[in-house]
């Protein structure tokens, strides 16, 4: 009759865990960090609790959702502490993520140069007019260039930003947030995956 298929401990895996809880997102950089250190957190603490703490770290570092421990209990019959601990173990064994501020600041920056960006793409001779606010803030260097403009001191003219060369910058700033978000460390183990 409708009977729900329970994982056994031995069974779970990153994936089936992941879309249980709605983390998918996460899953790669979970397995890159369980297969960094998992074994050990399962060793102490059982697979279950290793996978979800993985899941836990990733969700978080990636900035998918938080997974709250007494959510993780509930939906895999685990003892939240053990979650709570396998999740410390794998930490101590990778680089912590970029302090907050950082973090906010690399992301203010995607931002504006995405909007500078779409303003090239629209064709409009000037960037975005956006002075005194935080996107101008963010990025001064790429609204001053987006926008051509004569030199009064050389009497050269700049023309401005090249779409592909602001795309390129934009997969950098990208690729920056990313090994911020998730510490050298994890970083390297994901993009080693590639």
């Amino acid at each position: 009759m409708g009977q729900r298929h329970l994982e056994t401990d031995a069974e779970l895996s990153i994936d089936c865990a992941a879309r249980r809880l709605g983390v998918d997102p996460a899953a790669e950089v979970a397995r890159a960090a369980f297969d960094h250190a998992g074994e050990l957190a399962a060793l102490e603490y059982g697979r279950t609790a290793a996978v979800l703490g993985s899941l836990r770290l990733a969700a978080r570092r990636t900035d998918v959702v938080d997974l709250e421990r007494e959510h993780l209990a509930e939906a895999f019959d685990v003892d939240p502490d053990d979650v709570v601990a396998a999740e410390e173990l794998l930490t101590r064994y990778l680089s912590p993520p970029a302090d907050a501020a950082e973090i906010r600041s690399l992301r203010r920056t995607l931002i504006a140069a995405r909007e500078v960006l779409a303003a090239v793409e629209r064709g409009r001779a000037a960037g975005p007019e956006l002075p005194g606010s935080h996107l101008a803030d963010a990025a001064p260097f790429l609204l001053a260039r987006a926008s051509s403009h004569l030199d009064s001191r050389t009497g050269r003219e700049f023309p401005g930003l090249d779409a592909a060369a602001l795309r390129a910058h934009i997969e950098r700033l990208e690729a920056d947030l990313e090994h911020a978000r998730l510490g050298t460390r994890l970083y390297l183990l994901v993009h080693d995956a590639d």
